[in-house]
């Protein structure tokens, strides 16, 4: 026998569905926030007794509400904000379900009391556990108090699930605080009994805000973020590379005001900071979003936190691009606009058992003492002497003869004997020399004829070298003095050292080379001679059918062979030496572990990623100072050498200040 069939009383339903609007304190503080900013407040002052339970009050200045008006106001669907579901599209508002007061007051004892700026007297409204309400004249400021006791005391189980006293506060107090970057040119304050926690100006000023909520020491880290395309624009603050946090908790997003969560936009957000941070970290931002309320849609969860975008894609790729471009711009990225030859400067005026001795000395720029000449005379002895570097670096010049003491005889270098002969060192050696554009010949000096000791006598002056050497973080004005643990290289310009981790900068190198290469080709397969064997799970085998376009443009050549296995026949041009079996089945379990569909562009510079670490030094690989010191121009030449496309710096500058402090030089 089943139950008939009957219709909930009033009563009954708004208890239900008050559990969907206001899950805990925490929500009553965000909804009634978010009526006194449509209400058009400028100032909001939030009290909280423990964690919300026994009182929240949430006064404001805004236009207030009538005697008429502050029943229906309870009521559930009642709104001001629209008056059909046409109106979402035009939406400007924060509210508009008309569901907030309404699942209040049938949980708690609700009192509102309001006064239109135009009135002399307010009006007080009262109701307990959304009964009937009483209504009173009082005398009041202009605007809106909303006072919430005893919230949650006819449903007991709901008290049950509540966290302690501290974990609600901060809940709140972390609602608030994104509320208040959403609308920096509001005041707000949010007072405990005890402490008042948070105080915001309302001057407009998101920098200011984000002080006041994160710290000023914070605050002045942030980087400001203001870019346009056709439908969006994008403003707010994002961290530096070098202040990240473990979580994403410091991360706000903003769309006209309303503070949101987002997948989608955490996404393109991380991959904006992609090879900049490590993997697993996450930066702190404050963005916001504006545009049309056409493009995107609020209405999923009655906590109108949840939203969805039309044309993702572009989205994506705006926001991707901007913070990409915004960090690169807010850090003074090298310009190394000299030939390498002039870095790597080199004088046959040193004669020792009757042969030439090529002293390289240090860029133009740095100082030309006795002192660093004669480190100079050691660290040539030190190249000169390792067998892997390849002799034609050292030339010996018919042009100007160099008579030895001894012997009187002269030598001449063979033309075109340094570029051929680097070319057949060692794989290290030919991923540091294997830029066909920089030719390693030092330049002629006659016996008598003096290096220029500073910019100024110099031959090769320009506008682009000026600007290198008149930037302070330049790389291209250091020099290395060694390696330490045969992993990290020791540099520096006489008043700050740098520690260079090879691998990571080789790694940045190697990137960006790859990629150009790729950009400025089409992509091609190279058949193998053997075809590899695949055989994959179900998951991967739709994986692998769902994304065969993008192998295929990226030069994967695949045919199934039976049940669940295919053959790798042609396999990207690039490859080198990764097994591309191995690349393929990484792909598909970076599909299947983050379940979304990468595009060709994302997919093409994971695979550079790992191309670019299969192919560049690693720790422990001892280096002459020659291949440092090419490391290092090479490194100076990339659009960003502070970090490897994994997002690990490539360097730690430790300033002479900071060194004598250590040692209490000075205090």
């Amino acid at each position: 026998m089943t139950s008939a069939i009957h219709i909930l009383d009033s009563h009954s339903a708004n208890q239900i569905a008050a559990g969907e609007v206001v899950e805990r304190p925490v929500s009553v503080v965000k909804e009634l926030v978010e009526n006194a900013l449509d209400a058009g407040a400028k100032h909001i002052d939030i009290s909280i007794e423990e964690n919300g339970v026994p009182l929240i009050r949430v006064r404001d200045d805004g236009k207030g509400m009538s005697e008429e008006d502050l029943p229906l106001a309870v009521l559930r669907h009642a709104t001001s904000k629209i008056t059909g579901i046409q109106d979402l599209d035009y939406l400007q508002t924060l509210g508009f379900r008309g569901e907030a007061l309404a699942s209040i007051a049938s949980v708690s004892t609700l009192e509102i009391v309001s006064r239109p700026e135009t009135e002399i007297s307010g009006i007080s409204y009262t109701l307990t556990g959304g009964g009937e309400g009483i209504l009173q004249e009082v005398g009041c400021p202009a605007g809106t108090s909303v006072t919430v006791r005893n919230l949650f005391f006819n449903t007991p189980a709901r008290l049950k699930f509540l966290k302690s006293k501290a974990t609600e506060f901060g809940l709140i107090s972390d609602t608030v605080g994104r509320i208040a970057l959403a609308h920096p040119t509001i005041a707000f304050s949010l007072a405990h009994p005890t402490q008042r926690v948070l105080q915001t100006s309302g001057r407009g000023d998101l920098k200011e805000t984000m002080g006041a909520i994160f710290g000023q020491s914070i605050a002045r880290q942030l980087i400001t973020v203001d870019a346009q395309s056709q439908d969006w624009r994008l403003e707010g603050l994002i961290s530096p590379p070098d202040l990240v946090r473990k979580t994403k908790q410091a991360q706000t997003f903003m769309i006209n005001g309303r503070v949101v969560r987002s997948s989608f936009l955490s996404n393109a957000l991380e991959e904006g900071y992609r090879t900049l941070i490590p993997v697993k970290l996450h930066p702190l931002v404050a963005l916001h979003l504006h545009g049309s309320p056409s493009d995107y849609d609020v209405n999923v969860h009655p906590t109108k936190m949840d939203v969805k975008f039309k044309n993702e894609q572009e989205l994506a790729s705006f926001i991707t691009k901007t913070i990409y471009q915004t960090l690169l711009k807010s850090q003074p990225l090298p310009s190394f606009g000299r030939p390498l030859e002039s870095v790597l400067r080199t004088q046959a005026n040193t004669v020792v058992q009757g042969k030439p001795i090529w002293i390289v000395t240090a860029p133009h720029n740095s100082p030309q003492n006795s002192a660093h000449q004669a480190g100079e005379e050691i660290r040539e002895n030190q190249v000169r002497r390792d067998p892997s570097i390849p002799q034609a670096l050292f030339p010996e010049r018919e042009a100007e003869p160099i008579v030895s003491e001894d012997q009187g005889s002269s030598r001449s270098p063979v033309n075109g004997e340094s570029t051929a002969e680097v070319k057949k060192t060692s794989p290290l050696q030919r991923n540091l020399f294997s830029d066909d554009n920089v030719t390693l010949i030092p330049p002629v000096f006659s016996e008598d004829q003096e290096f220029p000791k500073n910019r100024e006598e110099g031959t090769n002056d320009s506008a682009t070298m000026d600007k290198a050497d008149n930037d302070s973080h330049s790389l291209s004005r250091f020099w290395p003095i060694g390696q330490l643990f045969n992993t990290y290289i020791l540099a520096t310009d006489s008043e700050v050292l740098l520690l260079i981790d090879q691998h990571a900068a080789h790694e940045r190198i190697n990137y960006e080379r790859i990629l150009a290469e790729f950009k400025a080709r089409k992509q091609e397969s190279q058949m193998l001679l053997i075809p590899i064997p695949l055989e994959l799970t179900l998951q991967e085998e739709q994986m692998l059918i769902e994304h065969m376009w993008i192998l295929r443009e990226m030069g994967f050549v695949l045919e199934q062979f039976g049940n669940q296995t295919y053959l790798l026949r042609g396999v990207p041009v690039q490859t080198g030496s990764v097994p591309a079996d191995e690349l393929l089945r990484q792909f598909l379990e970076e599909v299947l572990q983050k379940n979304t569909s990468p595009s060709f562009d994302q997919l093409l510079k994971e695979w550079i990623y790992l191309l670019a670490c299969k192919e560049s030094i690693r720790a422990k690989d001892c280096l002459s100072l020659l291949e440092m010191e090419q490391l290092i121009s090479r490194l100076s030449q990339t659009e960003n050498p502070y970090t490897c496309p994994h997002g690990r710096p490539t360097t730690i500058k430790i300033t002479r200040g900071e060194l004598e402090k250590r040692f209490y030089r000075v205090l």
